[in-house]
């Protein structure tokens, strides 16, 4: 079980350990993708644009500084935003169907925009990616068991005595179990979300 006492953005500032960056990458690979894909005329190129947004965050991270609540994922959002703006720089010299260029455009030019609904949105799946993410990196570090008590109490909010009914145990370790993979998952979206 890896010990997370510093958060991930500040453990790869630090030292950049290999760990540390598959860790942040398996947490935001997915979310990326997801993101690129709801574009529908950059799903073909959604791959080669994450690995060009991957390239920049892992040149940039180091130095990144956390100023306030979501500047993390202001920092992603800018890196993407560009990328985005430079895929269609490339999209703009293929034949479109008249009007999908500029809509695309228009919507991605909204995520620059801090209060824009389509910021909103990258900012909820953001926290959920990362969130689910973070979760499953800790699943995969626990006994079923506990994991079970803790889905069921704390991500589908079934009452702590009915799960310990359900899974045989007491109501004490259902408990524990929320307790302990709530502080767990914290650890491991520090400074991601806020």
């Amino acid at each position: 079980m890896q010990e997370t006492s510093l958060s991930l953005l500040k453990r790869i500032a630090d030292d950049g350990r290999d760990e540390d960056w598959q860790r942040l990458i398996e947490i935001y690979r997915p979310f990326m993708f997801q993101r690129i894909s709801t574009y529908p005329l950059l799903v073909h190129q959604a791959e080669d644009i994450v690995q060009e947004i991957l390239v920049v965050l892992v040149r940039e991270l180091p130095g990144f500084q956390r100023q306030r609540i979501g500047s993390f994922r202001n920092f992603l959002r800018n890196i993407v935003l560009n990328q985005l703006r430079y895929a269609m720089r490339r999209l703009k010299k293929t034949p479109l169907v008249a009007g999908q260029f500029d809509k695309l455009s228009e919507q991605i030019e909204q995520l620059s925009d801090p209060n824009s609904q389509m910021t909103a949105e990258f900012d909820r799946q953001h926290d959920r990616s990362v969130f689910r993410h973070a979760a499953n990196i800790v699943k995969r570090d626990v006994q079923p068991g506990t994991w079970q008590a803790f889905q069921k109490h704390a991500i589908e909010g079934q009452d702590a005595e009915e799960v310990a009914r359900q899974l045989d145990v007491s109501v004490n370790v259902v408990l524990l179990a929320k307790s302990r993979l709530t502080r767990r998952i914290r650890e491991e979206i520090s400074g991601l979300v806020d």
